[in-house]
């Protein structure tokens, strides 16, 4: 797959799954979440003298109906993932794991893209970040 290889090209330090608990939450409330969770890291990263972290995002529309991402990070350094696990979860459910490029975290995140109508969003950092590698 394309896309996989083209994201295996990149840095990635973290590989996320985030839920949210209610049972519909709009595309644009669900923005906003990802958004405030995506700015504590970032203060986080930026107290601790590290770049803006960079990602890829998927978004899957879950059976029951509510919104699910799956995403890629990367300058996260030594940020402490389970509390961004923690952080996540006053929404709903989180995965917060260490990527390890041999378990096929690219192809994971890529295949949401054939499988549904899958919207991707990317930091403005990220093409500088692949460009980089």
């Amino acid at each position: 797959m394309a896309l996989g290889a083209f994201l295996s090209s990149g840095q990635w330090e973290w590989f996320v799954s985030l839920t949210f608990r209610a049972e519909y939450v709009s595309p644009k409330e669900a923005d906003r979440h990802w958004q405030a969770w995506l700015n504590s890291l970032c203060q986080a990263c930026r107290f601790r003298g590290l770049e803006r972290p960079f990602y890829f995002r998927v978004t899957e529309l879950q059976n029951r109906g509510t919104l699910h991402y799956h995403a890629l990070l990367g300058n996260c350094g030594d940020i402490r993932r389970l509390l961004f696990k923690d952080i996540w979860e006053l929404n709903g459910f989180a995965r917060v794991e260490r990527y390890e490029p041999s378990l096929g975290a690219c192809h994971y995140v890529g295949k949401y893209l054939t499988k549904t109508d899958g919207a991707i969003r990317f930091s403005h950092n990220l093409k500088r970040q692949l460009a980089e590698t």
